[in-house]
This record gives C-alpha cells, structure tokens and sequence, in this order.
C-alpha cells in the first residue's frame, strides 16, 4: 500500500480542491414538536419514554426518550403540568 500523495495541480488541473461548505440542517418546521402526548416506563429498566406529536403531522406521532428531545425540559414541564390533578 502506497501512503497518501495529495492530488498534482499540474496533472489534474480541473480538479476542484476547495472544501465543499455544507448548510447547517434546521429542523423543518414540520417536524418541531407541539406538545408531549403520553408517557411510559421501559419494563426493567429506569427509563421512561414520551409520545411527541409533531406540528401539522398528526398521524406521526412517536415514542422518544428524554434525551431525544429537544427543548425537553420545557416540554416535560409542561405536559406534567396538565397532568397535575386541579385542586
């Protein structure tokens, strides 16, 4: 195996060696999260998972962990909130 010979500029002039520039990927406006649905805890384990829905996609909703995500702290604190039994 030959070690690594960066590209000749002589030998391949058409050659472009710039870095290719990748846009940041923003989350589309379809798959934000509305609100959290439903939770549930993993049998035998210490994890529980929530049931997002998105905005504009009520058929799509999905099961993630905490960590999935984002903005959950807002989110959970939220849905616990209507939870919460109206004294």
């Amino acid at each position: 195996m030959k070690p690594y010979q960066p590209a000749d500029k002589e030998l391949s002039p058409s050659r472009n060696t710039t870095p290719l520039t990748v846009p940041p990927v923003e989350q589309n406006e379809d798959k934000k999260i509305n609100k959290v649905i439903k939770e549930r805890r993993l049998r035998g384990k210490n994890q529980r998972e929530y049931l997002v829905r998105y905005r504009n996609a009520v058929h799509e909703d999905e099961w993630m962990a905490e960590f999935e995500i984002p903005d959950s702290d807002k989110l959970l604190r939220i849905f616990r909130h209507e939870r919460r039994p109206q004294a």
